[in-house]
């Protein structure tokens, strides 16, 4: 089994990996196109990713609101600098590839892009990357919670199977000493039986030998 563990690892890790890369581009938010960050999340739900982002963005210490799209108002972050930062964005289902989280941070006057700002970029692209690499980990922690409660429902049937088996051996186990005990009576009744016939068949005789002396006197 150990020889199957390295190549499972290494998929999960493509997989994760693959996960939490982010892409630059100009996507309409809120009917204004922006420059923004992407990144999909595998096999997560548009409602979980939504709240988890949202909590991103408070923990960044913005308002939230998410009327329209979710938006968070003076974000902070000391790897951007000290100045606060505005963020729009919007999550998207994508079906079989997963949930699309895009996000624009307006810097004051400016959307943040690799061409303009080269030096805050790398910081807002890992706050993305982490951000889906912290959903891809939940999204796992939920299947392997699930997974385990499923092992333990198997493990209880199992155990119930065992005990069946158990059970059923005591079974034939009693009843194999119930048979033996039939047996011995079978033999003590058979044995019963021949004295009983021989006492019958003694008695017969005597109440015959009555009979003829009760004949004989006249």
């Amino acid at each position: 089994m150990k020889r199957f563990l390295l190549p499972i690892f290494t998929l999960l890790s493509i997989s994760v990996f693959a996960q939490s890369m982010v892409t630059e581009g100009m996507v309409a938010i809120d009917g204004k196109s922006r420059n923004s960050l992407s990144v999909i999340i595998k096999d997560a739900t548009a409602d979980d990713v939504k709240k988890a982002w949202k909590k991103q963005l408070k923990d960044l210490k913005g308002k939230v609101n998410d009327k329209t799209i979710i938006f968070g108002d003076d974000c902070q972050a000391k790897s951007m600098g000290d100045n606060t930062f505005d963020v729009y964005s919007i999550v998207e289902d994508l079906g079989d590839q997963g949930i699309k989280l895009v996000a624009a941070f307006d810097l004051g006057g400016a959307y943040l892009s690799t061409a303009d700002h080269p030096e805050k970029y790398p910081a807002a692209e890992q706050i993305m990357k982490q951000f889906a690499l912290d959903q891809a980990k939940a999204v796992l922690a939920n299947e392997i919670d699930a997974s385990e409660k499923i092992l333990k429902g198997l493990e209880k049937d199992f155990s119930g199977l065992e005990k069946d088996k158990e059970k059923l051996e005591k079974d034939i186990e009693d009843y194999k000493k119930k048979i033996e005990e039939a047996k011995a009576a079978i033999e003590q009744n058979v044995a019963a039986q021949a004295n009983k016939k021989t006492e019958i068949e003694g008695m017969k005789a005597v109440i015959k030998d009555l009979q003829t002396k009760e004949k004989s006197i006249k």
